[in-house]
């Protein structure tokens, strides 16, 4: 959408922590931080965040826009008060998917809006050739734009701060949002291991969010109990620095995480454990197999995906990876 209808016509509303990564993608379009909180102190979560947001919604209820346009199909009451609230002449999104389980005042809500705001909403698509989600933005720019928009057009596409030059590191970024999608310290020691030939000499750097400072001490701790040697921890740093990191490393190793898109966005071979939540919504998918999803079957019971992920099987996807692998789906 930047580039068909002009960087410097787009103003992006995003999450504050994002802000800095869209700005120096965008870097000609407004770029508005939403300040949510995602953890309750004193007040209501809800109450917070309303507060955190009033600002942002003066702004957009004095922004005249040609087409508002979201690309959340999961939208709390937060995400639909800032989609409608730009005085646009098109809304355009796909359905709330969170109607299919809804509480008792959205449906009402929502049906206020649309009565009040004739958005085009989209039919949430089924499961294709990409996950559901990127295909439900290929549908939304296929509005916007009125024309075809190609599966390679609506791949992720990330661009480094500065040149990339010699990629010698492994980046391991360990932990997701949530422990259940974690991929076990002891498992990921064992597979370093049986790589101990491919790695070689390079160093081999761990990565985490602020608020995992701790557990990625821990984390180090158990590789080098394990002699995995040349371990390096990185200490954290603002999203353009860590998407800059992505792409001078050599190898990226992963979970269901942050780290894992952007490596398929930035071309980075990756390996990406995959709890298999939520499968065929957000992955996966990779532009040529330089980045491979590690899924399991669908049929296993809470918590087995680790076993069935054996260290062995990473240990042989890496291998694929690093001569150019070119699968990007289950094993």
């Amino acid at each position: 959408m930047a580039r068909g209808l002009s960087e410097k016509n787009l103003v992006i509303a995003v999450r504050a922590d994002v802000a800095p990564l869209a700005r120096a993608q965008f870097p000609e379009a407004e770029v508005i931080p939403l300040r949510l909180r995602e953890k309750r102190r004193l007040l209501n979560l809800a109450t917070v965040n309303v507060i955190n947001c009033l600002p942002v919604w003066l702004r957009l209820m004095t922004l005249r826009a040609d087409a508002a346009v979201c690309l959340r199909s999961m939208r709390a009451y937060l995400h639909t008060i800032t989609f409608y609230l730009p005085r646009a002449r098109r809304r355009i999104a796909c359905e709330n998917l969170l109607l299919s389980t809804p509480r008792m005042r959205r449906p009402a809500v929502e049906n206020f809006v649309r009565s009040v705001f004739k958005p085009t909403l989209i039919p949430y698509p089924a499961l294709g050739q990409l996950p559901t989600d990127l295909e439900a933005n290929r549908l939304v720019a296929e509005e916007v734009l009125q024309r075809k928009v190609s599966n390679e057009e609506i791949l992720p596409t990330l661009t480094p701060r500065r040149e990339v030059s010699a990629k010698n590191h492994w980046l391991l970024c360990p932990f997701s949002s949530t422990k259940s999608k974690d991929y076990p310290a002891e498992a990921w020691a064992e597979a370093l291991k049986l790589l101990d030939h491919e790695r070689g000499d390079a160093p081999l750097h761990l990565a985490a969010g602020p608020s995992q400072a701790d557990r990625l001490q821990d984390f180090a701790r158990t590789l080098q109990s394990a002699c995995i040697t040349n371990v390096h921890l990185t200490p954290p740093v603002p999203l353009p620095d860590f998407l800059q990191s992505i792409a001078e490393a050599r190898l990226v190793l992963t979970v269901d995480t942050a780290a894992a898109h952007m490596a398929c966005a930035l071309d980075t071979p990756a390996v990406i454990i995959s709890a298999g939540q939520h499968p065929g919504v957000y992955a996966p998918y990779s532009k040529n197999g330089r980045q491979k999803w590690l899924l399991p079957p669908g049929d296993l019971l809470k918590g087995e995906w680790r076993r069935h992920l054996n260290p062995e099987k990473v240990a042989d996807c890496v291998r694929e990876v690093l001569v150019g692998g070119k699968s990007a789906g289950r094993n």
